[in-house]
């Protein structure tokens, strides 16, 4: 398991100045976070690519700056929206494509909307943003998510059994601590689902902190993790509100080196 940075981690940022960042750190994955409309255009996606390439960084993963947009522009009942909006991930799955990344992050719908999404469009619209993932040739996951439908183990089993071998997630840990789930038996039930791990610390002090920081159990993490066959990353995602981020991902790395290298 490759231990990696997310270019969130230094919002509000460039991305691309973030990502320079990731590749001085010396970081060998990256997960790329776009902010704007304008990063998703070819001319700046190849800008990312030739800095990770230089910088000898993969990026795996791409996140979509328009997640805030999901629960009514892309899984809501105004179809004439949805057509409209669809684009934005189309153009960015194709970015994912021509940085080389594997997977596109999906926050979905929030838990509680105004007018109700039921479950069956939900899974019909994700089913749809699975096929131009693969149109593309990368994988369209879920992300658990607080306070959205992913929050809920029971929601992400019930779309399991709906998308079937098409389900692939990635798990976030302080989206776990901040519903309030367990977040063993949540990667656990969905071990084999995984495709990637964005990872943080977390202990009374804080539910999103630096890894080394608090008292989280990274080596039953990566236990659980090597006994369903993990062959995937784990990108840190903490963020920079009140401590100088360079140096917590600098010593980050070097403690989660330090146990999952033993």
């Amino acid at each position: 398991m490759k231990i990696g940075a997310s270019t969130a981690c230094f919002y509000p940022m460039e991305t691309e100045q973030a990502l320079k960042k990731i590749c001085k750190l010396g970081f060998e994955k990256a997960e790329v976070f776009m902010n704007a409309p304008s990063e998703l255009e070819e001319n700046f996606v190849r800008e990312l690519d030739k800095i990770a390439k230089d910088g000898g960084t993969d990026i795996i993963s791409v996140h979509p700056f328009s997640s805030f947009l999901e629960s009514s522009c892309i899984f809501g009942d105004y179809k004439r929206r949805f057509d409209d909006y669809i684009g934005l991930y189309q153009k960015t799955c194709h970015a994912a494509a021509l940085l080389g990344a594997k997977y596109v992050v999906i926050h979905g719908a929030v838990a509680s909307p105004k007018i109700p999404i039921p479950d069956e469009r939900y899974f019909e619209r994700f089913r749809l943003l699975i096929d131009i993932g693969k149109s593309e040739g990368v994988t369209v996951c879920q992300e658990n998510v607080n306070r959205f439908k992913s929050q809920s183990m029971e929601f992400c089993k019930k779309m399991r059994d709906e998308l079937g071998e098409d389900y692939n997630m990635v798990f976030d840990i302080k989206q776990t601590v901040r519903a309030r789930q367990d977040t063993f038996a949540f990667l656990k039930e969905f071990s084999h689902q995984i495709r990637h791990l964005h990872i943080s610390d977390n202990s009374r002090e804080g539910d999103c902190l630096p890894p080394g920081k608090g008292n989280f159990d990274f080596k039953k993490l990566k236990d659980i993790m090597d006994s369903a066959g993990y062959d995937g990353d784990a990108v840190i995602e903490i963020y920079s509100g009140s401590y100088d981020v360079f140096k917590e991902l600098e010593e980050s790395k070097v403690y989660l080196n330090g146990i999952w290298q033993r």
